[in-house]
């Protein structure tokens, strides 16, 4: 269900209420099957046009929002997964645009359209946004899960709430101030909140990287360190500094998030790269990964986010 309204003044029992309840953290993601085999594990996959199960009167379109930014941070993983515009436009040139009617094709007739191996489906079941008083939260609650076309087993699923919020327990005013004008900006809200929801699953989802790196050559990468904490903000002129542990004489890069990207890091002793982004006060990052690459000389790529801290930009100190 969807819900986005502002209120002037909550009573402090509902708003100790909505801080204490408050659901976030770590997604309960349940691993259902595991193929043991290498060659039967998938290697493709798409994500599907996510559904919202409720109405959607202010036509935000949570749905699409949460399938975009899930999507920005799935490519990292070590799947050949194909671009959203690509999937559409396939599901379209079979006549089907709806996302519902989607999700009720047969497995075979799925993989003949979209040649994949596996496809990730989400059903958004309830969205809301609130703000009132010194109180601002956004949620998600969905279901999302990877379906084998092959084998129609269900590799992994989760059903997860996902919510940001501010109020009485922000550390400043300043903080709670900002927090709610960003609130008030619906559509940023919905997608800080589904950028937090797919940040947390991506810490649970498994990884085909390290099996296909072999089979495939990838350059490969032993180490990723940042000088990122949980929860440290960013302010202009701070920098941030990576080190790339890995294979010699490759070309080395890093990207913040999908925000920015190629930043290079050199190569300082056999294996060991290193480089630094001076943060500037137009830039704007919000809770993005930190993402390192190392490139042969045929192209291929290795890559490896940072799981210990996201780089976010304290707001409240733009001038």
């Amino acid at each position: 269900m969807i819900h986005s309204r502002t209120i002037a003044f909550p009573k402090l029992g509902i708003l100790l209420l909505g801080v204490l309840l408050a659901g976030c953290g770590t997604v309960d993601l349940q691993v259902r099957q595991i193929h043991k085999n290498l060659s039967m594990q998938p290697r493709s996959v798409a994500i599907l046009p996510f559904t919202l199960e409720q109405l959607d009167p202010e036509g935000i379109a949570p749905h699409k929002l949460f399938r975009t930014c899930f999507y920005n941070y799935f490519s990292y993983l070590g799947y050949v997964d194909l671009p959203l515009n690509i999937i559409d436009q396939k599901l379209s040139q079979a006549g089907l645009t709806n996302a519902t009617k989607i999700l009720e094709l047969s497995p075979e007739k799925l993989r003949k359209i979209l040649d994949v191996d596996a496809v990730i489906r989400g059903r958004v079941l309830s969205a809301s946004n609130f703000t009132g008083g010194i109180h601002a939260e956004t949620s998600l609650t969905a279901k999302i899960d990877m379906f084998d076309l092959r084998t129609r087993d269900i590799l992994w699923e989760t059903k997860h709430k996902e919510m940001t919020y501010s109020g009485i327990l922000s550390p400043t005013i300043v903080d709670i101030i900002q927090s709610q004008i960003e609130n008030v900006k619906v559509h940023q809200a919905y997608f800080k909140t589904a950028e937090m929801f797919a940040l947390n699953m991506m810490k649970e989802i498994p990884d085909p990287a390290d099996n296909w790196k072999n089979k495939i050559r990838l350059p490969q990468i032993t180490n990723i360190e940042t000088n990122l904490k949980p929860n440290l903000k960013l302010n202009p002129k701070d920098r941030i500094y990576v080190n790339l542990k890995g294979d010699p004489g490759l070309t080395g890069y890093f990207d913040i998030g999908s925000w920015k990207s190629n930043i290079p890091l050199k190569e300082i002793v056999p294996g060991l790269y290193t480089g630094s982004y001076t943060l500037k006060p137009s830039d704007d990052v919000t809770s993005s990964l930190i993402i390192g690459s190392l490139k042969n000389k045929n192209g291929l790529t290795g890559k490896k986010y940072y799981k210990a801290g996201m780089a976010q930009f304290n707001h409240s100190s733009t001038p």
